[in-house]
């Protein structure tokens, strides 16, 4: 007599910590990632020309307030929400690195002096680890979020 498989019986919820682990992987796809892409572009490039609008008043927000609290929380936000609607993968949150840093050297800093060069560098390279170190941490805990959500 062949045993057969009882389609009503309940599946287990949980894999084991050895197979599965905490963190919920999957492959990067550009088609579940456009609309987060197209939100980091909004956030990095459409809004500080919003603030660049407003003139000097506008410029020093910009560099204060958009930079130091504005994306960081953005891109938490953002890519927890990539974390737990997809999983956790390596190439979105370096693509959202690289959106992040290119916005660094275009809108943050001035380069009209020859000194402000070499700033701007630092600066872009300063950010790119910052953002990057937050990219990775918010797609990381959406990912676990998700573990727990499935």
């Amino acid at each position: 007599m062949s045993k057969s498989k009882n389609k009503y019986k309940p599946q287990k919820r949980y894999g084991s910590l050895k197979s599965d682990g905490m963190i919920i992987r999957s492959a990067f796809s550009m088609e579940t990632a456009k609309w987060f892409v197209v939100a980091l572009l909004v956030v990095f490039h459409i809004l500080p020309l919003v603030f660049l609008a407003f003139g000097d008043i506008g410029k020093n927000l910009l560099s204060t307030v958009c930079m130091t609290y504005l994306n960081p929380t953005c891109i938490f936000v953002i890519l927890m929400i990539y974390g737990v609607r997809v999983g956790f993968n390596f190439k979105m949150p370096m693509l959202a690195t690289v959106i992040a840093a290119a916005s660094i050297a275009m809108y943050y800093t001035d380069v009209h002096q020859e000194a402000y060069v070499y700033y701007t560098f630092v600066s872009t390279v300063v950010m790119f680890f910052v953002y990057g170190i937050f990219s990775f941490v918010s797609a990381i805990i959406g990912a676990f979020i998700k573990h727990f959500l499935i």
